[in-house]
């Protein structure tokens, strides 16, 4: 806002009449030039929200349109290249998962290794139970079993970087999976990788908060770093959509809850959250593992109507309890888990046979809202919910095997 110099208006005691009169003269020009300023200030101030405002909604229109892309069923855009599955027979796979609590987890393991044993592979998973401890009990002792295949799943690079080069140096190939970026291992001592697009996740979560919100407040994001990578790339995502779609909203600190702390941590997190901030109306609990500890909550503040909750996974049991019942949860980004799994067999076939390993599987992802809840059927296979792609089928041709 303009401020008149000190001096304007203060004019000294006058002597002569024409002081008055000049003195008079002055302080008038002095009050009409900071009213002509104070319009010129308001009128600055008004354009800036008018741009604001505009620069926003053409961001919420965008977001509006990506939200809408993302609720369809994806297609088939997974590898062509074939490989012999059965030339895997007698070879040994060990497949360390970060953790068997989480559903989605514990269903990529148990799938992969199903498809797995019907070429006689032998298959061992060995939980992590999220801990640093666990994970390095498993990574000893597979690495002394000396398998063909190690396949490290959701697990930290850099944390397991030393057990890679021991298993190299034992002769074994080493698989990282969902470490959050698709693409050939860099520098790590990994032959493959198979993951979902979790920076895209994020951004697609990002896009709903802004298509949902109109681009109000900012999201509160709750990572959990036991699962380092993928938690990073998808806070990535969603901050950078936000910024394209909502340049004017002001980031919120990203709070952190471990895995084995989920159950006892997440309740209190969120209470706390939203009883030190009424001005949050969404957060973003990276995993929908976490929601299962965190709608409760919600529902005791009473602010099931208020606050909006939107993840990632679309595991059957959240989907069905949670965003078909009308929860705070509203949106949920799916990786079809049973697809997964058959991409991450697709993986480990071809490792372990010699076979050229795939840069990009290609699993797919949507969004789940209550806008496109009716197109699916929650009662079956959660396959079913990304359209009418039989993507076993398609594995099936690869590996040379009659369409499951």
């Amino acid at each position: 806002m303009y401020h008149p110099p000190a001096h304007m208006g203060k004019e000294a005691r006058p002597r002569r009449v024409r002081r008055l009169a000049l003195g008079a003269c002055a302080a008038a020009a002095a009050l009409l030039m900071a009213a002509c300023s104070s319009g010129s200030s308001s009128s600055s101030s008004g354009s800036s929200t008018s741009s604001t405002a505009a620069t926003n909604a053409a961001g919420i229109a965008l977001a509006k349109k990506a939200v809408a892309q993302w609720e369809q069923p994806p297609t088939w855009q997974g590898p062509t290249a074939p490989v012999n599955a059965k030339a895997a027979k007698g070879k040994t796979v060990d497949l360390i998962n970060l953790t068997e609590e989480i559903p989605a987890l514990h269903e990529w393991a148990a799938v992969a290794q199903a498809q797995l044993q019907k070429f006689g592979v032998k298959a061992n998973i060995c939980d992590g139970k999220g801990t640093p401890e666990g994970i390095t009990s498993c990574l000893t002792q597979d690495i002394a079993a000396r398998p063909n295949v190690i396949v490290a799943m959701a697990l930290d690079n850099a944390f397991i970087h030393n057990y890679i080069q021991q298993a190299n140096a034992a002769g074994i190939k080493v698989i990282t999976a969902q470490t959050g970026t698709p693409g050939l291992p860099q520098g790590t001592g990994a032959v493959a990788e198979v993951t979902f697009d979790y920076p895209q996740v994020g951004r697609i979560l990002g896009a709903w908060f802004a298509a949902d919100s109109g681009c109000t407040g900012y999201p509160q994001i709750i990572t959990t770093t036991s699962s380092r990578q993928p938690s990073a790339a998808e806070v990535g995502g969603i901050q950078s959509a936000i910024k394209q779609y909502c340049p004017s909203a002001t980031p919120l600190p990203v709070q952190n809850v471990l895995i084995p702390d989920w159950a006892t941590n997440l309740p209190t997190v969120t209470r706390s959250t939203l009883t030190s901030n009424s001005s949050i109306n969404y957060m973003l609990p990276l995993y929908d593992g976490m929601t299962i500890y965190m709608v409760p909550a919600i529902q005791q503040l009473n602010l099931n109507r208020k606050v909006q909750v939107g993840s990632f996974n679309a595991t059957p049991v959240v989907m069905q309890n949670e965003l078909a019942k009308q929860t705070a949860l509203s949106a949920d980004v799916g990786g079809p888990n049973d697809w997964y799994a058959y991409a991450l067999a697709d993986e480990i076939l071809r490792v372990a046979t010699g076979a050229p390993v795939v840069a990009n599987e290609h699993v797919p992802l949507r969004l789940f809202t209550r806008d496109n809840l009716s197109s699916i059927n929650l009662k079956a296979n959660e396959s079913t919910w990304y359209g009418t792609v039989s993507f076993a089928c398609q594995y099936d041709k690869l590996w040379g095997a009659a369409c499951s």
